[in-house]
């Protein structure tokens, strides 16, 4: 499971992580390069809301979608891209839910440590994924790159389908959504599509903004591993079983406005054009920071507040779904702001408004008295 889970933090980074490069091939602009985030996250929705049946079986059909979503990719032309990203999403969302939900069913008790811990082996495979993408990339080319990751996702789903048992739920007894919405903070649902929407914009345009801001190879790759670095730094210190339970009121009232500030800090850093000319060379040590720091604030956000939901029920997977809705809409926004006004440093600004919204829901959170 965790080896699986590995997997889909690289999975997930490809897409920004090798986007300039499919830019130059498919010929797309910021809004198409928008919309297409936009149809791999919302295939990862998808995925959330196709998650049934026995959960082994669920995470190797998810792991068969992957690798066909991935090989798809390698060939896709500039019409059938958009497709193929989709199915590839798709594949990933089933994975991921699946194998939160068997996690939270095996350890009831424990259960905030747990996802903790398992986000926390999947941002290893996502602080490890800009480096493998785009290493591997330059030295075969994209298209072997996709065909690896295909390979790699159908190795998994063998071996889980192999060798993971099922179990059965030992959650309290699932709530119908409407009374499980009711029953926590309505600040605490909306930081669930805040928190995820932020991490995939700012990791999916985290790379393009610093190959447009004139910086070399290394620095891209700096900056894409800094982030997800951060985040993995992070999701170790909050692994622990007593961290994760008595610091969820601290992180999520402190790590918004460490994500704002680290967003606020990149977009001063430099100003990349639409049409990919370096206006500004901004200081290479203020982006890998602020990358880092962005990181850092996001890494425990979403697993303390899916653990948080969980406990209340696993609301016909409907948290997933909201993650999902999150995450898909923030990368288009982005795309679709840097295409209006031409500059990516200001596309970058929705995801920094999302962090200042956060910061209010993590405060409103705290104060609230059924937390």
């Amino acid at each position: 499971l965790y080896t699986g889970f590995i997997a889909t933090g690289i999975g997930i980074v490809l897409p920004g992580a090798l986007l300039s490069l499919l830019l130059t091939r498919w010929s797309l602009n910021d809004q198409q390069a928008g919309i297409l985030f936009f149809l791999f996250f919302i295939g990862s929705t998808t995925g959330a809301v196709l998650t049934r049946g026995l959960l082994p079986r669920s995470i190797a059909r998810g792991c068969l979608a992957a690798a066909v979503g991935a090989a798809f990719l390698a060939i896709a032309t500039r019409t059938t891209a958009f497709a193929a990203i989709t199915l590839y999403g798709i594949g990933l969302g089933i994975v991921m839910t699946s194998t939160s939900l068997l996690e939270s069913r095996r350890h009831p008790a424990t259960r905030a440590a747990h996802i903790t811990r398992l986000n926390l082996v999947w941002s290893l495979g996502a602080c490890f994924g800009p480096w493998f993408a785009l290493r591997g990339a330059a030295a075969w080319g994209p298209q072997w790159m996709l065909y690896a990751i295909a390979a790699l996702f159908a190795g998994v789903g063998i071996l889980v389908l192999c060798l993971v048992q099922h179990v059965e739920a030992t959650t309290a007894p699932t709530l119908g959504w409407w009374k499980h919405a009711r029953s926590m903070p309505a600040a605490l649902l909306l930081m669930v599509p805040l928190a995820t929407g932020i991490e995939s914009a700012a990791g999916g345009w985290l790379a393009a903004y610093s190959k447009r801001s004139g910086h070399t190879l290394g620095v891209v790759i700096g900056a894409a591993t800094c982030f997800w670095g951060g985040l993995l730094i992070s999701r170790l210190l909050q692994s622990s079983r007593k961290v994760a339970t008595r610091s969820v009121r601290l992180s999520l009232a402190l790590n918004p406005w460490l994500i704002a500030a680290g967003l606020a800090l990149l977009v001063s850093t430099g100003n990349p054009a639409f049409n990919g000319n370096p206006v500004f060379n901004g200081n290479q040590a203020a982006i890998l920071f602020a990358a880092l720091l962005i990181g850092f604030g996001v890494g425990p956000t979403y697993p303390s507040l899916l653990a948080l939901v969980l406990e209340r029920g696993e609301g016909g997977n409907a948290v997933f779904v909201m993650a999902g809705v999150g995450a898909a809409v923030f990368p288009l926004l982005t795309g679709l702001v840097s295409g209006w006004t031409g500059s990516l440093r200001l596309g970058l600004c929705v995801p920094l408004a999302g962090a200042l919204v956060m910061a209010w829901c993590g405060w409103r959170t705290s104060q609230a008295e059924n937390f």
